[in-house]
């Protein structure tokens, strides 16, 4: 079925050297399965404005949310094939084949998010776009969807409180090592169903952005927030170099330039719409919530700074070290 969707696409695109050397219009079909409410979908909405207004519509973007074309496991093979020719999956998907990227999931890294932006906008963040560009996609950016923070059916004021419980861990191994450490039992459960998990109390608790927790009405099934910071989500942007190896320099260059806008774009989009969202989890009144203390956070960090050596194989113990540091250069 995959291969089948793959292959209808590819049609038109055989002739786009012919369409190029023609000056019609370039075509991105740009897929992912966000909502376009989320960050990541009005970053691309955003990315389409740029790219057509910048170029005068010599490249037209088509969006495709909500993985109405293809799911983010889907994608990534379809853009290999250059069915499409942007995607955003997340870095822990991506992970798999660049075990870097796990870096993000590392609970507690990050003191801020200024700490966070100077990691990806400096020498580890081009070290991770230059690693994660191989077999034949290329990475173009990082883009936010914000902090992980935890809900419970319980109150998690200090790394006691989860003992015993069960939490949603999705596919990280330093997110289930991480419940691990705590003496919580970690659960693979699909993102769409975690609702319903979380309902009939098949899983007590999980991790997630405040926009999600708000948009996938988390907060109704679950009776304590606690505001952590604890992790960070994010997508990287990719394209193929399929796609790109034909693209005229002049429109590589208005590309580039609107993804980079685009990431900022997103990191605003993102701090806005998880601060919306806490807003009004608070004022449904149906979930305590709970911002950790500067003593409480400390305890927690240093509870699972115990699964850090346990990756530094993977990551790279420089790398660590080097982006637990309050000043990046």
């Amino acid at each position: 079925m995959l291969l089948a969707k793959i292959f209808i696409l590819l049609l038109p695109l055989t002739l786009l050297a012919a369409s190029l050397s023609l000056a019609d219009p370039v075509t991105i079909k740009f897929s992912h399965a966000d909502s376009r409410l989320s960050p990541k979908g009005k970053a691309s909405e955003y990315l389409k404005r740029l790219v057509e207004q910048r170029s005068n519509n010599r490249i037209r973007v088509e969006i495709y949310p909500n993985g109405s074309l293809f799911d983010d496991r889907d994608a990534l093979e379809a853009l290999k094939f250059n069915a499409i020719q942007m995607t955003a999956p997340s870095l822990t998907r991506l992970s798999v084949s660049n075990p870097q990227l796990l870096l993000f999931d590392l609970p507690f890294l990050f003191q801020n998010v200024e700490q966070l932006h100077a990691v990806i906008d400096g020498t580890i963040g081009r070290r991770m776009l230059e690693a994660s560009s191989r077999n034949g996609l290329i990475a173009l950016s990082f883009w936010d969807k914000g902090f992980k923070q935890f809900t419970a059916n319980r109150r998690l004021f200090l790394p006691r409180d989860a003992v015993g419980l069960t939490f949603r861990s999705g596919e990280s191994s330093v997110v289930r090592e991480q419940f691990r450490t705590l003496d919580a039992i970690p659960q693979t459960v699909p993102l769409p169903q975690l609702y319903s998990s979380l309902e009939k109390g098949e899983t007590d608790g999980q991790e997630n952005t405040l926009g999600d927790i708000y948009n996938r009405g988390l907060y109704q099934v679950q009776s304590n927030l606690t505001i952590s910071n604890h992790g960070y989500l994010g997508y990287m942007v990719l394209t193929n170099d399929n796609f790109w190896g034909q693209l005229p320099k002049d429109l590589k260059v208005i590309i580039q330039g609107a993804i980079k806008d685009a990431a900022e774009y997103t990191r605003e989009m993102a701090t806005q719409l998880n601060n919306d969202a806490l807003k009004k989890i608070r004022a449904t009144g149906r979930i305590k919530i709970h911002r950790l203390t500067p003593e409480e956070r400390k305890t927690w960090e240093n509870r699972l700074d115990k699964i850090y050596p346990a990756f530094y194989e993977k990551i790279g113990e420089k790398l660590v070290r080097k982006a637990r540091m309050k000043q990046i250069r």
